[in-house]
């Protein structure tokens, strides 16, 4: 029995030797270091940067528990709290095999995302992220500094860790708009072609006073127009199209629905100006003005004169309603 024993002491002796000197990889005995791509604590995280060679740039910063985008905008609080789990979950499996390793550094140089994380304490992370996904869905990473790119994943998830890491503004930004923490002051709504169903809402904490085109011989029915202010807290555009082909033209040129200005307490102006959009590939209805045909289920939207947005019609509807509806009674 303890002659046996030793043979097979002897064989897992054998095989750890074979393994050190024929299979190990020279990357295993690097530092950990070279690896520090998990966050541990990301609640002491204080900024992040992402950029990459398309001259695309993202910085989030958390100031009192609060995160802006790029010094000004309000970014997406599902995407902020995906970073920060990706950020927190990933792991380093393996260094890039030896095979593979020029290759995989050719990729990174071209294709990449970096990041940089700051706490209190100053810079405490920076890699670089592979835009494309490598084996079995992996994502290539390489710590600044580094000799070696690592393959990284989350554990027990198939997920490309490489899609968290995106650089685009428009798919940062907080989709909701027209909204601040303070109450509403003035509404005024200015149709282009139908100026019967403008109007201008003037609100304080004891008064409302609508007033229209003409006059109309009912009472206001302040529960609709209490109704509508609270609305406007939870507008949401479809996404940002700054980049949409023929922005300037329909800016300059396009059919026109109206433009809302809403004011809140001690905040500036915002303002919207809506645009029918021309039908493509994807209408699926059809609004017909004289001749012309537009998308029935979404229109353009240029928000506070700088940002062309798609608004759909719910959301359209919400903003744009008619003089005559406030008047109206109220419906169950």
């Amino acid at each position: 029995m303890n002659k046996n024993i030793l043979y097979l002491l002897a064989l897992v002796l054998l095989a750890a030797l074979t393994y050190y000197f024929v299979f190990r990889e020279e990357g295993e005995v690097f530092d950990k270091k070279e690896a520090n791509f998990t966050v541990q604590d990301t609640a002491a995280v204080k900024t992040i940067f992402l950029s990459n060679l398309q001259n695309e740039n993202i910085k989030l910063q958390k100031e009192n528990g609060v995160w802006t985008l790029n010094d000004s905008m309000v970014p997406r609080p599902d995407a902020v709290i995906a970073l920060l789990n990706v950020l927190h979950q990933q792991k380093p499996e393996q260094p890039v095999s030896v095979a593979y390793h020029d290759e995989v550094i050719k990729e990174l140089s071209t294709h990449h995302t970096k990041v940089e994380v700051y706490t209190e304490a100053g810079k405490t992370h920076t890699f670089y992220v592979g835009r494309n996904p490598g084996p079995n869905n992996e994502t290539y990473m390489l710590n600044e500094q580094a000799k070696r790119p690592y393959l990284v994943k989350i554990p027990l998830q198939e997920l490309f860790v490489g899609v968290r890491y995106f650089t685009k503004i428009s798919e940062w930004r907080n989709k909701k708009i027209l909204y601040a923490a303070a109450p509403i002051e003035k509404v005024s709504v200015v149709y282009k072609d139908s100026t019967q169903f403008s109007y201008q809402l003037l609100h304080d904490a004891s008064t409302l006073t609508l007033t229209g085109s003409y006059t109309i011989e009912k009472p206001l029915n302040q529960q609709r127009v209490y109704d509508y202010l609270k609305l406007l807290d939870n507008i949401y555009c479809t996404g940002f199209e700054d980049d949409y082909i023929y922005k300037d033209s329909t800016i300059r040129k396009g059919r026109q629905l109206a433009t809302a200005i809403i004011k809140r307490k001690d905040q500036p102006e915002q303002e919207i100006t809506f645009y029918f959009k021309p039908t493509s590939q994807g209408t699926k209805k059809i609004i017909y003005i004289g001749k012309e045909e537009y998308d029935y289920d979404l229109f353009f939207g240029l928000l506070n004169k700088k940002d062309f947005i798609l608004m759909g019609r719910k959301s359209t509807e919400k903003v744009l309603r008619s003089f005559p509806e406030f008047y109206e009674a109220s419906t169950q």
